[in-house]
């Protein structure tokens, strides 16, 4: 069993290029990572792969049963109420890897998004598809719920087409990797990421060293051929008549005797011979083409707030799911990092929201959240088109700094989760924010993404408050850490 898609290419309606290009790739039962910068087109080739999507040319193997779990779990996974009403084996196994508690399914909308993403992954093992393609699904979820899906997905026979930025789950899991490279072309390469990432590399050092080379070689043949047009000149100046006296026959007969022998037709020659050389060592170069990718700082232009302490959160005790959630007294000084980390489920968002009840009204803030609904997606592009030019070449050049391409992103149709948070976060930094909330700010992140922001969080000058299960992300941009854990808050 293996599925194929064959010569697929397939465009948005809103966008001036296909995000796919006569694509040709084959997935064999086991795990294949999809690899790839934010809309390269991951997410939409999964999706054509399951037949949620139509290719505009090619075809794609049909008649196996296919279960796509996406990237947002806005709403309840078809089968979910279905999968919470069997009691039977594997069901009940599936609710114990993940720890579901039996009343769950029946309160999607109150869970955390975290505990979504496991009703989502189990209701879809649960119905035994042919093809599962299971889309980031570590976004949201912490170490121990991370442990669990990676033992879930282990357990799976089928085809399974995995995207992910997570090192350690593509790792665990893949045989193969499938690369967007530059240019639109897919590599496969095999074994996890470290193996797949390890061989481009190499890949990319054997062409960087070709280039490099080939870049020699057109050197040395350029001043090979200057120097022989340098000779060439002084031969013809000395074959030159014009300054003989008319009268020196001796002169003039030496001059006929070597062009007569050949000696213009061989400097002709010779000259052809170089420029064929020369077009050959460029094209060489041309062929080590090694593309080059921008992962400068991104400059926030915003200062620290001119008061000490922008955010006084008194001890309280709080509602939190179906119990309390104590939290001490805490302070926010107006330069402070802090990261916010516990389980799924133990109320990370509940103090997120308690704490924007008490900022002061005048306080310029930048509230990035986990995820958007289809109407807030749609408010952000259309409010970036609404910039003057200025300001939207500001935000374009913000997004391109963390590693997207400004003339495709606005292309509504295409718009990734990721590159989404990207440009909420430039179109926020023009309003010179004071404090930056970011609820999970690495989920649907690549990996050169994630690196360019946490570089330009780290630099931040005001106020930051960043929930995260991705400890070496706070690591590099917090200093302070707030942990929610057994019902209270715990500053350590």
């Amino acid at each position: 069993m293996q599925l194929m898609l064959s010569g697929v290419s397939f465009a948005y309606p809103s966008a001036l290029e296909p995000i796919l290009s006569n694509v040709t790739v084959t997935f064999p039962v086991g795990w294949t990572g999809l690899l790839g910068d934010n809309g390269c087109g991951k997410s939409t080739l999964a999706r054509i792969a399951c037949g949620q999507l139509e290719p505009d040319t090619g075809s794609v193997t049909r008649g196996l049963v296919c279960a796509m779990c996406d990237q947002e779990v806005d709403h309840a996974p078809d089968g979910l109420y279905d999968f919470a009403a069997d009691y039977g084996r594997e069901a009940r196994e599936l609710r114990r890897i993940f720890h579901i508690e039996d009343d769950m399914p029946w309160r999607f909308d109150e869970l955390s998004f975290g505990e979504r993403k496991k009703l989502q992954i189990a209701t879809a093992l649960w119905q035994h598809p042919d093809v599962l393609v299971a889309d980031e699904p570590t976004n949201h979820l912490d170490v121990d719920a991370r442990a669990q899906l990676t033992a879930a997905l282990a357990r799976f026979r089928g085809i399974g087409i995995l995207v992910s930025h997570d090192r350690e789950l593509l790792d665990a899991l893949v045989d193969r990797c499938v690369s967007f490279e530059p240019g639109g072309r897919l590599v496969v390469r095999p074994g996890g990421y470290t193996a797949a990432h390890g061989q481009a590399e190499l890949e990319r050092a054997t062409v960087a060293r070709e280039r490099t080379q080939a870049k020699e070689q057109l050197g040395r043949l350029a001043a090979e051929q200057d120097r022989r047009a340098h000779e060439a000149a002084r031969a013809a100046a000395r074959r030159s008549k014009r300054h003989i006296d008319p009268k020196d026959k001796s002169a003039k007969a030496k001059i006929d005797l070597a062009i007569y022998t050949g000696q213009d037709g061989a400097a002709g020659k010779s000259a052809v011979q170089m420029n064929a050389q020369i077009a050959a060592a460029k094209a060489r170069v041309d062929a080590a083409f090694v593309h080059k990718r921008y992962d400068g700082d991104l400059w926030l232009d915003a200062h620290a707030s001119p008061r000490k302490t922008v955010a006084h959160i008194p001890a309280a005790l709080i509602p939190c799911g179906l119990g309390e959630l104590a939290i001490p007294e805490l302070y926010l000084g107006n330069t402070d990092h802090v990261g916010i980390v516990g389980p799924n489920g133990a109320g990370k968002s509940t103090l997120l929201a308690h704490m924007r009840t008490l900022f002061a009204a005048d306080l310029e803030v930048l509230d990035i959240p986990q995820e958007l609904d289809a109407e807030q997606r749609a408010q952000v592009i259309a409010a970036v088109r609404e910039l003057s030019s200025a300001e939207r070449g500001q935000v374009l050049s913000t997004v391109a700094q963390l590693n997207s391409d400004p003339d495709r992103i606005l292309e509504g149709g295409r718009t990734s989760p990721g590159e989404l948070r990207k440009l909420m976060l430039a179109l926020g930094m023009l309003r010179h924010p004071v404090l930056i909330i970011m609820d999970e700010p690495t989920n649907h992140l690549d990996l050169h993404s994630t690196e360019a922001l946490e570089r330009a969080l780290a630099g931040y000058p005001g106020a930051l408050l960043l929930v995260s299960h991705d400890h070496a992300f706070l690591h590099a941009c917090t200093s302070r850490t707030w942990e929610v854990r057994d019902g209270a808050v715990q500053e350590r």
